[in-house]
């Protein structure tokens, strides 16, 4: 992640000198192997029993330290993302002087949009380690999130000078995406409601869409029964200024980089599709949250659901396919699926990708039941696809998948 925290495993239990019958000695040795075996609880016991013995001992502490943090670690695998940051912290009040505790910490806060949160860790990190790219990095993309671009754009031109090259890379991208941000939204209004920071052109009545969004909110969270703690924050722009900042093509209707981005022609007149546009970027939100690692056929069939419901998904496939005279058995793959459809210029080749993440996630509910499919991004975390699909559902992938052509190849245009 960055170099303080690559070294964070250099810390790991150091060795206390041995003396007969040393209880300490002993509990930082079983601490030690706690810790290879991946038992980080115990780990966590051990060092807590040790400093009872012997308060404030200086390698004791740190060693805690370190195992709090591998216990966080164990609690974000599991989703437990309110422990994991507990023991963050817990890491950090053991060794304040180690900013690679901090950076992990505001990591997972900004993961969880607790942004003021994670502006304080990153501002406490800076200061233990000032030349940190890593850390100017994350400080962008949290001030970012606060609207405060034109420190965002200081940050992200740290980054760029101090990083690595692909660091510098990613911070130079960042940079140039904040600067187009920054020219369109400096003179946008922002409107705070209980469920949405709303940004959008000061002369425009854009707010009145406040209640349309929040039903539309609703709606997302009763279909996948999960309810995001955090504001969304929504960007509204005039079609034109939308491209102008997002770079995107003619055919996205809206966009999710951590903010939910939609073109608004006319707030009344376009309203129907205002609504179903916010219900597929409100899906990438809480996908964001439940698998970070989700692959595009997942994220964008779940987004699909949301916004035109169960039931549909083949149907719209076979439909568009056999307009256009492809044959059935020609379409693609899962797995051959781009990462990003952003970055493929061919429409067509865009929609049959959307098209097929839709219909295939759509079966694989209709088979097993949305649990199934939110169990599949869930296990997601370390796995492959495959293996994730396997161990959620308790089917290979590539059986599903057979089953699914079939029932494409047979259905009903």
């Amino acid at each position: 992640m960055t170099r303080a925290a690559m070294l964070l495993p250099l810390l790991l239990l150091v060795a206390l000198a041995a003396r007969p019958a040393d209880d300490v000695h002993d509990l930082n040795q079983k601490a030690k192997a706690a810790l290879d075996a991946g038992r980080t609880a115990d780990a966590v016991l051990y060092l807590e029993s040790a400093l009872e013995l012997e308060p404030g001992e200086p390698v004791l502490t740190r060693n805690l330290g370190y195992a709090y943090f591998q216990r966080g670690r164990t609690h974000l695998d599991a989703f437990a993302w309110d422990a994991a940051a507990a023991d963050y912290r817990r890491a950090i009040e053991s060794v304040p002087d180690e900013p690679g505790y901090r950076l992990h910490l505001a990591s997972l806060l900004l993961r969880l949009y607790r942004l003021d949160e994670a502006h304080d860790q990153l501002r406490s990190a800076l200061e233990l380690a000032p030349e940190d790219a890593t850390a100017h990095q994350l400080l962008g993309d949290v001030l970012n999130l606060l609207d405060r671009l034109p420190e965002a754009l200081e940050a992200y031109g740290r980054a760029k000078e101090l990083g690595g090259e692909d660091l510098a890379a990613k911070a130079a991208r960042a940079y140039q995406r904040t600067e187009r941000q920054y020219a369109v939204e400096k003179d946008y209004r922002t409107d705070v409601t209980s469920t949405f920071v709303i940004r959008h052109p000061a002369d425009q009545g854009y707010l009145e869409l406040a209640a349309l969004l929040d039903r539309a909110r609703a709606e997302v969270c009763n279909l996948f029964d999960l309810f995001p703690r955090q504001k969304a924050i929504v960007v509204l722009y005039p079609p034109d200024e939308f491209r102008q900042v997002t770079g995107a093509h003619d055919w996205v209707g809206g966009l999710f980089d951590r903010k939910i981005r939609l073109p608004i022609g006319d707030p009344e007149t376009d309203a129907p599709r205002i609504e179903t546009a916010f219900r597929h970027e409100y899906t990438h939100l809480i996908v964001s949250e439940l698998a970070p690692r989700c692959p595009v056929y997942l994220n964008e069939g779940l987004a699909q659901l949301a916004e035109y419901g169960r039931g549909t998904g083949i149907g719209r496939l076979v439909r568009y396919t056999d307009a256009l005279g492809m044959a059935r058995d020609d379409i693609p793959r899962i797995a051959d699926l781009p990462e990003s459809f952003l970055e493929v210029g061919d429409a067509e080749q865009v929609h049959v990708g959307y098209l097929l993440s839709h219909a295939f996630v759509d079966h694989v509910v209709a088979q097993h039941g949305m649990g199934a499919a939110l169990r599949w991004a869930r296990a997601l975390q370390g796995r492959s696809p495959e293996e994730a699909y396997e161990t959620a559902v308790g089917k290979p992938l590539e059986k599903e998948e057979a089953l699914f052509r079939e029932l494409v190849r047979t259905a009903r245009g």
